[in-house]
């Protein structure tokens, strides 16, 4: 019965340490941001870079928050927005640039996310990863 007991408890405190929850500070931070766009309006496939400085609570940063698109040759174009974090690590980003909307997860190092985004009524949509400065 004894050992039935610890084997009970280190898997209740064992599985809710592993799964440590996030918080909406977890966002603060400088990222670089990756994106490749596979579904376009016009069927032109695209990737871009973004820099999002992001305040504590949650708040992208403009100035200092740029997005460029390599396949267009873009400049530094400025954007802002926000993104919400959850408590299961999942993070909703919104930024003005094209009115882009994404949903992403962080790791569990709370450093990088991976996910997908739409853009401008979803006519773009791909992918995105990022990593925290």
């Amino acid at each position: 019965m004894k050992h039935l007991l610890s084997i009970t408890l280190v898997l209740i405190f064992g599985t809710e340490l592993a799964h440590a929850t996030c918080k909406q500070v977890d966002a603060k931070g400088t990222w670089i941001t990756y994106q490749a766009a596979f579904v376009t309006l016009l069927g032109e496939q695209h990737v871009g870079q973004c820099k999002l400085v992001v305040d504590k609570a949650g708040i992208v940063l403009d100035p200092g928050s740029v997005c460029e698109f390599v396949t267009f040759e873009t400049g530094p174009i400025p954007t802002s927005g926000s993104i919400t974090v959850n408590k299961d690590c999942s993070a909703d980003i919104n930024l003005t640039l094209g009115n882009l909307s994404g949903q992403v997860q962080l790791a569990k190092n709370k450093q990088t996310f991976t996910g997908r985004f739409s853009a401008q009524g979803g006519e773009v949509s791909g992918t995105t990863n990022g990593v925290k400065q």
